[in-house]
């Protein structure tokens, strides 16, 4: 199965990329106070996320009244599972296209770890002072809104094994996939210390999400392939000896040959980084296991002072093990391996040094049409959709900056349609960020706002003609009708558009869309706990 989708929050560390340069520099984050602007009260040390409080109900379209009331847990899940979707080029069209085998569509499940329950805690507090209140209890809500809001008709549980919630998710998540339940699956877990009782030396937070295709299928779809999970066991730790025994398992299900992992990533390791994460922990071994198969580096650690080029003795691919082992002793042990689209190296010659290479294996740099690349952006608000393409020009103006075509298909092919679009006709990077920096600094020209039923005057989204006529027009290369149908509420579908040909990604990670949060907590639980 492969990763084709990776977020998460860790402390000191907004994404994984952020987390990855602070590891990488041996700056994993310690132990601090507790952030001076939690609501809840209470003190003492622990590997804490910033603002947790904070939301954006508008962009998935929920009352402010009834996100105050959301488990924090919750809020901050479906935030790093639509930045899973987005880093996989998942929200829009190629959403759609994950159909199951008797043509539902959306067919992804959602696999969650989740256990603590701090929220409804204070909620008692504040309930025995008056405040009438009450979140919902229980953690089944963490996947099923996600999967309501979405539309995903796969399976949709949560898990809570304590710390081994999330491999232990991810190994039903492996089992569904191959039976064919869903055509993907999103793996993920949250964990928050928002009641007094709760922190402890040592604890720590974090929250994140792995989005899993079959690997054939996301070859064939283009995506950027992360990492490979080859499989896993899970069981009871009833002996002293359950951690090899599982490791066994583990290695027996990814089939004849397979060699024990050269690196281990488990609690211990992500201690640094995210302290005692409860149900979480899974999030952080997957994420720092899965960054090191990409990047093909190790990080420092008990044997390494600091972050080295990960080798390889022969022609074996790369692999990581991942375990953990619930305060219950359920424990799950997961193999991942790189990705290696090229072959083997033949035995007995010097391993080359690795040459830039598009993802997937792809070779060349496609060049832009010369009619231009059409490019696509839209928000919930004509804000988001200023903030949105703020980082988009962060990301243009790296070194590592994706060509013009690649850029502009992920966007069109993996992205949702929202209601404030912007859509320009462009001929190279710097055309780009020249009209991203004007719509980040407010200039609205090239936007149209469809909130309020603006979208679609003439109903064309609802006439089956227009599907061919869409496709017509994109054949023949007419990008401004196209552009212009696009900006009055035409939604193309551009995945089948633009389907899969050859090797390379289809579409590349990109900044996911912006967040506005605002402070939202359960009325009269602010202070006290």
């Amino acid at each position: 199965m492969a990763v084709v989708g990776v977020s998460g929050r860790f402390p000191g560390a907004p994404d994984p990329d952020a987390l990855w340069r602070r590891l990488r520099a041996g700056r994993a984050a310690g132990p601090g106070p507790l952030p001076k602007d939690r609501p809840g009260g209470g003190a003492g040390t622990g590997h804490y996320l910033d603002r947790v409080q904070d939301f954006d109900p508008v962009f998935f379209g929920i009352e402010p009244a009834e996100a105050a009331l959301m488990d924090p847990q919750e809020r901050i899940f479906l935030e790093t599972a639509w930045e899973a979707f987005e880093d996989a080029g998942c929200t829009g069209s190629r959403l759609d296209a994950l159909t199951a085998p008797d043509g539902t569509p959306r067919s992804v499940g959602v696999f969650v770890g989740a256990s603590a329950g701090d929220y409804a805690l204070l909620a008692a507090g504040a309930w025995a002072r008056g405040a009438r209140a009450m979140p919902r209890r229980g953690h089944w809500s963490l996947p099923n809104r996600l999967s309501a809001l979405l539309g995903l008709t796969g399976p949709s549980q949560s898990v809570d094994t304590a710390e081994s919630s999330v491999l232990v998710a991810l190994d039903l998540a492996l089992a569904a996939l191959r039976r064919r339940e869903c055509e993907a699956a999103l793996v993920g877990g949250a964990h928050l210390l928002l009641h007094p009782a709760s922190r402890r030396p040592g604890a720590g937070e974090c929250a994140g999400a792995l989005l899993l295709k079959p690997l054939d299928r996301a070859l064939a779809d283009g995506d950027t392939v992360h990492a490979v999970v080859l499989g896993g066991a899970v069981a009871h730790a009833g002996g002293t000896d359950a951690p090899r025994r599982l490791a066994r398992a583990a290695l027996r299900r990814t089939g004849p040959g397979t060699q024990e992992p050269g690196l281990r990533e488990d609690a211990g390791t992500a201690a640094a980084s995210v302290g005692d994460a409860g149900a979480a922990t899974g999030v952080a071994v997957l994420t720092r296991a899965v960054l090191q198969l990409r990047h093909r580096v190790l990080l420092p650690g008990p044997d390494r002072p600091e972050a080295e080029p990960w080798t390889r003795s022969g022609p074996e691919p790369r692999r990581a093990s991942a375990t953990v082992r619930g305060a219950g002793g359920v424990e799950a042990h997961v193999i991942l391996e790189e990705f290696r689209p090229e072959p083997p190296e033949l035995p007995g010659l010097p391993e080359l040094p690795e040459l830039p290479r598009l993802p997937n294996g792809g070779s060349g740099t496609p060049a832009p049409a010369p009619e231009g690349e059409l490019f696509l952006l839209s928000a919930p608000t004509p804000a988001h959709l200023a903030a949105t393409a703020a980082r988009l020009v962060g990301r243009i103006a790296g070194r590592d900056a994706p060509p013009l075509p690649v850029l502009a298909r992920s966007l069109r092919t993996g992205r949702a349609p929202m209601d404030c679009r912007f859509a320009v006709l462009v001929h190279d990077l710097a055309e780009l960020s020249a009209a991203l920096e004007r719509l980040a600094a407010g200039a609205m020209r090239g936007v149209a706002d469809l909130r309020g039923g603006a979208a679609d005057p003439l109903g064309l989204g609802a006439v089956p003609e227009t599907r061919a006529y869409l496709a017509g027009l994109w054949e023949a290369r007419r990008l401004p009708q196209l552009r212009d149908l696009w900006l009055s509420g035409v939604d193309a579908d551009w995945a089948a558009l633009e389907p899969a040909a050859g090797p390379g990604a289809v579409t590349v990670p990109l900044p996911p869309s912006a967040f506005l949060r605002t402070p939202l907590w359960l009325p009269g639980a602010g202070e006290g706990g």
